[in-house]
């Protein structure tokens, strides 16, 4: 079960980046393990994002170095919170450096979201590499 903490920065993810009218279905969805366990069936494209605050990265950027430079660049420290349909690293804390490098492309579906800089990622399960930013 998610700490009030964790559960704040996943309502504040999904209220910075996604589209407004889809945001009260997936903070919905957050109140129950079962249901939570269903939010990447809808993000498995990014049709509920903010096409303003969601920039596909392309294959040729999608190295380990690039997207964490791109991340730094966007003001994103070391550590960035997970959502992910791995067990091992939903509702945690992660180094930036070593997940993308050793777990990213491991891992189906996953949300990251530094809350310091206001800036996240979404890798979604046929590899689509997302920079979500309101800092553009």
């Amino acid at each position: 079960m998610l700490d009030d903490m964790n559960l704040q920065l996943e309502r504040e993810l999904f209220q910075r980046f996604l589209r407004k009218e889809k945001v009260d279905r997936f903070l919905w969805m957050l109140e129950s393990p079962k249901r939570r366990n269903k939010i990447f069936d809808d993000l498995r494209d990014i049709r509920y994002f903010d096409e303003e605050s969601c920039k596909e990265l392309t294959n040729q950027e999608k190295s380990p170095a690039t997207i964490i430079d791109r991340l730094k660049n966007l003001g994103v420290k070391n550590v960035v919170y997970i959502i992910s349909d791995d067990d091992d690293y939903d509702g945690t804390e992660q180094s930036l450096e070593p997940f993308i490098k050793a777990q990213l492309w491991h891992t189906e579906e996953v949300l990251g979201y530094c809350s310091k800089s206001k800036v996240g990622f979404f890798k979604n399960h046929e590899g689509w590499f997302y920079i979500l930013s309101n800092n553009r």
